[in-house]
């Protein structure tokens, strides 16, 4: 995964050198706790995303890396994944925008997953957006069709946002392997997000119901490629504006399923923090 890192770093590097206004670098730090896992204890997560809008077009470049201890047995090891995502959208006009996205992953132990390619491609249409995805991986495929509708107002001096969320998920050749196999072959997961600005001060929150498994997260840029599957995710977030930075404290909570051996009650909990930064 060498070349893509110098990709990313290349990009990187000649967007900044020609930082406009429309420009924005977000650093992320998270801190994972497993509980219930007969596989992970603790891990950490690092972040960048890099942002440039022009006038027609917003381009996105992001990567992720995330290091975590692992139980040894059963594993022989730790974990470390690399994620390197990409992300392009037109504007045809105020209403009507395409979107195409790439990921893939570095993982050293899920070999059923690494070198993972994910592909995305929507629509939006004011307040409805309607994305696919296709995760092609070595065994099976995942065929994921998200539906978002977004409605918002200002109550005062408060802007607010509501998304509602819809996610369905196909497994295509699941029983190929003994990673997927004890998957089901269709999920549904709806979700709702809300987000509020008052003055210098953004809150926000939400929550999926229902299982998913190998799903595409915050829009193409996450992807969980472990063979977990989740039941509930509840998440809150407060941030700050300083100027041409911002600073945003995260809280995340998960349950969920180690599927090949079907161990219940896996709690995963995850607190961030973000610093992001208009040029």
């Amino acid at each position: 995964m060498k070349q893509y890192t110098a990709v990313l770093t290349a990009v990187l590097c000649a967007t900044l050198a020609h930082a406009q206004p429309d420009v924005q670098l977000a650093l992320t730090y998270g801190h994972l706790d497993f509980d219930h896992s007969v596989k992970k204890d603790k891990g950490e997560r690092y972040g960048m995303k890099l942002d440039w809008k022009t006038d027609t077009g917003l381009y996105q470049i992001a990567y992720e890396k995330t290091d975590t201890l692992t139980f040894k047995p059963p594993l022989g090891k730790n974990l470390h994944v690399n994620k390197y995502y990409l992300k392009y959208t037109y504007a045809l006009d105020e209403k009507q925008a395409f979107h195409f996205s790439y990921a893939t992953i570095d993982d050293n132990l899920m070999k059923e997953t690494d070198s993972g390619h994910i592909y995305g491609m929507g629509y939006r249409y004011g307040a409805w957006d309607l994305t696919q995805y296709i995760s092609d991986y070595r065994h099976f495929n995942v065929y994921q069709t998200d539906m978002k509708y977004t409605y918002g107002t200002d109550i005062g001096a408060v802007r607010t946002s509501v998304a509602l969320i819809g996610k369905y998920i196909h497994l295509q050749n699941r029983e190929s392997n003994g990673f997927s196999k004890n998957a089901k072959a269709d999920y549904f997961t709806p979700g709702i997000k809300l987000h509020a600005h008052y003055g210098e001060y953004h809150f926000g929150a939400g929550a999926f119901f229902g299982k998913r498994i190998f799903a595409v997260m915050d829009n193409g840029f996450r992807v969980q490629h472990h063979a977990m599957e989740f039941d509930e995710t509840y998440m809150a977030g407060l941030g700050k504006h300083f100027g041409p930075a911002d600073l945003t404290l995260k809280y995340v909570y998960q349950s969920a399923t180690e599927v090949p051996i079907n161990n219940k009650n896996v709690k995963v909990k995850n607190v961030m923090l973000q610093l992001r930064y208009r040029f």
